[in-house]
């Protein structure tokens, strides 16, 4: 992960310019197989010259919840005076997304600071996700749900993907902008074996419409 960051802050340092843009909006992404998903993100965008910029954003997403419940088998914390022994609890996951990403942006006809433009661009991005689940409710004091029963934890991805969209800048306003991009992640890895994936996909389609408010020096 620092690997990645520090990637970020060189290709962002290593433009040459006396403008930073600071931006924010709501966003919704949606999984191949897996539920719609709603939050919000803020990022900077720092341009190169008025046909180029590199930008960097951070995506917090809410949980969504499984709909079906899963069974877990609690174990008696003392056998020789709790009966049943085992114990069978619902639970139902929930998930989210942290996605923090960096790319380049290409703008086409009035350019980064005027107007109407299009952009389009590459990326590369991190997925955090935090797994919980809510059980139903037992004698904790008695029972619990052993370790390899567990499907919490998080789940941790690496990708790239291709984006584009379009902004209007007003004068003395700022710029406001609409952008979708589609995203694959070809590295996941769970923080453990049994870690729950249903809410979970590799394929990642997203859209983002905010404001950006730009500093020049």
């Amino acid at each position: 992960m620092r690997n990645f960051l520090l990637i970020i802050v060189l290709l962002v340092s290593g433009t040459i310019s006396a403008q930073v843009s600071f931006n924010a909006g709501g966003s919704v992404m949606k999984g191949f197989s897996s539920p719609w998903y709603t939050g919000f993100h803020a990022g900077l965008e720092i341009p190169r010259d008025d046909a180029l910029s590199f930008y960097g954003r951070v995506t917090h997403l809410f949980h969504q919840t499984a709909e079906d419940s899963i069974s877990f088998n609690a174990q008696a914390i003392d056998f020789t005076t709790t009966f049943p022994s085992v114990l069978t609890v619902k639970g139902l996951p929930s998930m989210n997304y942290t996605i923090i990403e960096g790319g380049t942006r290409f703008y086409l006809g009035n350019g980064f600071d005027f107007g109407f433009a299009a952009y389009g661009g590459t990326n590369f991005m991190l997925a955090l996700n935090k797994v919980k689940v809510n059980y139903d409710d037992f004698d904790e004091t008695l029972y619990e749900i052993q370790p390899a029963e567990r499907v919490d934890g998080g789940i941790f991805g690496i990708g790239a993907g291709l984006l584009g969209g379009v902004k209007y800048s007003v004068p003395r306003y700022g710029t406001f902008y609409f952008d979708a991009g589609i995203s694959y992640l070809f590295l996941v890895q769970g923080t453990q074996q049994n870690v729950y994936g249903a809410l979970h996909s590799s394929l990642l389609f997203a859209m983002n419409l905010g404001y950006r408010y730009d500093i020049v020096w």
